[in-house]
């Protein structure tokens, strides 16, 4: 589960799908000098050539034309709060690569190899020693210590809770080791293996506490040739790049230079695309996708529309409540206002119908909780049943609400809101005991979502609720809502496989008090129970058992209004660009021109 403030959602949805295929394997911690897997036997050998989806013949050259909306404000990916361009990943190489079509499974980059403790208590890896910072100075392991002990004082919240506990000590030159306090948590190797490393000399002269705009230097396969604020990035392919032939990169990063330009509009960048001055689009939007590229360059060949399907749970959207503000810590209210979203007239009308109904939070996948609660569940909740929302025990699942009338939504919601302390005064929803109005704020930071709650917003006016919409920027509606500056706000998640990471970070009690994903601020022992049997357990059938736990119980308390899922990965594209056969959407770097 991922929200879309972080990190991409097809990545993990890629690994929930090839998880499937390992939930009678057994499960064991292994160490391999050329990688590490978490759950599994590593597929490919020291020897490997490739990756199996990467094509070591795909054509190179040319450039590569890209537009977007959102925004940056730094080029220091080491301090939060901040926005780094999406592309300067590619600028910047790690210590390992997650293979795209394994579960969990990391082969070296910088780190030539790696030794790995059976309980995941420690890592030390060994970099490549012609590893090169594109001025020429040698990567280091005190690169490396350098970038994560930065990380852990002034990164992501998420990132310092993780390294919180994780003791770094450089061995030489080109040995580092992570020791980690809590045999069995394997959370840690995800993030040391696959952050982008920083150059220590770079920094030395410079605050790392603090924003920057400085052109960055990185190691990695591109470097940056042209940066405007928020108007153009240019990356170009490094011709000497030290890593050039390695088998994590072979037949990749095929384009000589990616340019990216960035819009106030999503119409606008659309229009652009339809002009020839963009190649490539990756569409969000079933109602832009259903309408919005038509016209002679489709029509006369030029631009092409490619439609893939999500493998696993696919990507869900729904809007988070923050339980910290009142009245929303009431389950009533929740429900209540969860009630009023009329979610069918909206799919249909507002976007097409491209997209299913929501379903539960992990779609139709072995991480859903079925319709009658499991003898493993109810170990695992009854010690929080006073807690629990009646009926969770013996219902076979939370009601949805689809199939009600707008007349029915209305008069429940109506009613549960009274329950709850809120009544109709002169047509204005109030606390009965200190009138003070039922008003609310929508914070966000994507501007395609307006129509969706200007409707919502009309359905709460009809119950006697105000709600505002505040849609800023993507960099300045990001910080609003990860320092949890709202009522409402929009979220999307996809499955991640092995859960448990991710459910943490947006959900522990733990998080909820501090600025950054736990989004709601809920503080549920049951959740926290169900997470913690997730992260401490090495048996597959243990941790879907946990995991579908979670998802009840998250269900039926109501942390979530749940809107859509999108199970299509919408892409239109110059006709003269092509993705492989095995095609898994990542990153642009797998497409190559004919």
């Amino acid at each position: 589960m991922q929200s879309n403030l972080a990190a991409s959602p097809l990545r993990n949805i890629r690994r929930f799908c090839l998880a499937l295929n390992f939930l009678l394997a057994p499960l064991t911690a292994l160490s391999a000098e050329h990688g590490f897997a978490i759950h599994s036997d590593l597929r490919l050998g020291a020897d490997f050539a490739h990756f199996p989806y990467a094509n070591p013949e795909a054509a190179q050259g040319g450039l590569l034309r890209q537009g977007t909306v959102v925004t940056f404000d730094t080029t220091n990916g080491m301090r939060f709060p901040g926005k780094m361009p999406n592309e300067f990943d590619y600028i910047y190489d790690t210590l390992m690569v997650r293979a795209e079509d394994e579960l969990a499974s990391y082969y070296g980059l910088i780190a030539e190899s790696v030794a790995l403790a059976d309980d995941f208590s420690s890592a030390v890896f060994t970099l490549r020693s012609n590893a090169r910072w594109h001025d020429g100075t040698p990567l280091t392991a005190e690169d490396v210590r350098f970038t994560f002990e930065t990380v852990r004082a002034h990164g992501l919240p998420r990132y310092r809770t993780t390294l919180q506990p994780i003791e770094i000590e450089v061995l030489s030159p080109h040995k580092i080791r992570f020791s980690s306090a809590i045999p069995g948590d394997w959370v840690y190797l995800d993030l040391i293996a696959t952050f982008p490393i920083y150059p220590k000399h770079v920094w030395a002269e410079r605050d790392v506490s603090k924003m920057s705009m400085q052109m960055p230097l990185g190691s990695g396969p591109y470097r940056v040739s042209a940066l405007d604020l928020n108007d153009r990035t240019l990356i170009e392919r490094v011709p000497d790049y030290w890593g050039n032939d390695l088998p994590v990169n072979k037949g990749l990063w095929n384009f000589d230079r990616i340019e990216t330009v960035y819009f106030a509009d999503r119409t606008v960048m659309i229009e652009a695309l339809r002009a020839g001055r963009l190649d490539i689009n990756r569409e969000l939007n079933g109602a832009f996708w259903a309408d919005s590229y038509d016209g002679p360059a489709l029509e006369s060949g030029q631009l092409e529309q490619s439609t893939f399907t999500m493998p696993g749970g696919g990507w869900s959207s729904g809007l988070i409540f923050n339980l910290r503000r009142p009245p929303l810590e009431d389950r009533r209210v929740r429900e209540a206002l969860t009630i009023a979203f009329d979610g069918p007239w909206i799919r249909a009308n507002l976007y097409r119908n491209a997209y299913p109904a929501p379903g539960r939070f992990y779609g139709q996948s072995a991480l859903s909780a079925g319709a009658a609660v499991t003898p493993e569940e109810i170990a695992l909740l009854s010690p929080f049943k006073v807690q629990l929302p009646s009926g969770l025990f013996d219902a076979p699942a939370p009601e949805a609400f689809d199939a009600l009338t707008k007349r029915q939504r209305l008069r429940r919601a109506d009613a549960l809101l009274t329950e709850a302390g809120y009544v109709l005064a002169n047509g204005i929803r109030v606390n009965r005991e200190t009138g003070t109005p039922l008003q609310l704020e929508y914070v966000g930071a994507h501007a395609d979502i307006r129509p969706v709650i200007t409707v919502y917003a009309k359905a709460l006016s009809e119950l006697g609720i105000e709600l505002e919409i505040e849609i800023h920027d993507y960099v300045v509606g990001r910080r609003f809502i990860l320092d949890h500056d709202f009522d409402l706000t929009l979220a999307g998640f996809g499955s991640d496989f092995p859960p448990g990471a991710s459910e943490r970070l947006f959900w522990h009690s733990e998080n909820a008090l501090k600025s950054g994903y736990a989004l709601a601020g809920a503080q549920d022992p049951a959740i926290d129970a169900a997470i913690e049997a997730m992260t401490g357990s090495t048996d597959f059938e243990e941790i879907i058992g946990a995991t579908r736990t979670f998802d009840r119980v998250l269900s039926w308390q109501r942390y979530i209004l749940p809107m859509w899922r999108r199970d299509k990965i919408w892409i239109a594209h110059d006709a003269n660009l092509r993705f492989p056969a095995e095609f898994q959407f990542k990153n642009f770097h797998h497409v190559q021109y004919l």
